[in-house]
């Protein structure tokens, strides 16, 4: 006999059962469904394997990582985009304060430069920081752009002028004719 787990006996949690590459589906195989405490779990998380198979990683899927929507894109992550834009993912420093969200345009600037990498490129996904792998792992926050071939090697420039610790800065565009966000 094993005592109740703090938080109650658990709730379905959608676990990654083996590890599974950016830009990968995910199968029925890859995932495992467990039973987490509320309070060890992000709210977020997924309770259904249903709501994950078939879906694409927007990032490498680490065995044993609960799973959250903003992890996973529908089967094609450029559905609808140009035929040559590249889906680029980025570390960004806190694009939740700003509201970032997919179908956002948005501008990229370096923090140690402030040189701009990129300009009104449209947001695919975001990640926020606490949905990193792990508690504590530090990990910053990212988004994924779609990105034509000149955006995305301007982008990778920015990127590895980056010195440690540092990450890019997202501002939102606004959109002429978009009127206020209900």
């Amino acid at each position: 006999m094993r005592p109740t787990p703090a938080g109650g006996a658990g709730v379905p949690t959608v676990v990654m059962a083996r590890d599974v590459a950016a830009g990968e589906p995910v199968a029925a195989d890859d995932v495992t469904v467990s039973a987490r405490p509320r309070g060890q779990r992000p709210l977020a998380a997924l309770s259904s394997p249903e709501a994950v198979v078939g879906r694409v990683a927007v990032a490498p899927l680490a065995a044993n990582e609960v799973l959250t929507p903003g992890r996973l894109v529908g089967d094609d992550l450029l559905t609808g985009q140009p035929d040559d834009r590249v889906a680029v993912s980025v570390p960004v420093l806190d694009a939740a304060s700003v509201g970032v969200r997919p179908g956002n345009h948005v501008d990229l600037y370096a923090t140690g430069t402030g040189a701009r990498a990129a300009a009104d490129v449209v947001v695919l996904t975001v990640r926020d920081a606490q949905d990193s792998q792990g508690l504590g792992s530090g990990a910053p926050a990212r988004i994924t752009l779609a990105l034509d071939p000149g955006q995305a090697t301007e982008v990778a420039k920015a990127l590895s002028a980056l010195q440690a610790g540092q990450s890019l800065v997202v501002a939102v565009r606004h959109r002429a004719g978009a009127g206020p966000q209900q």
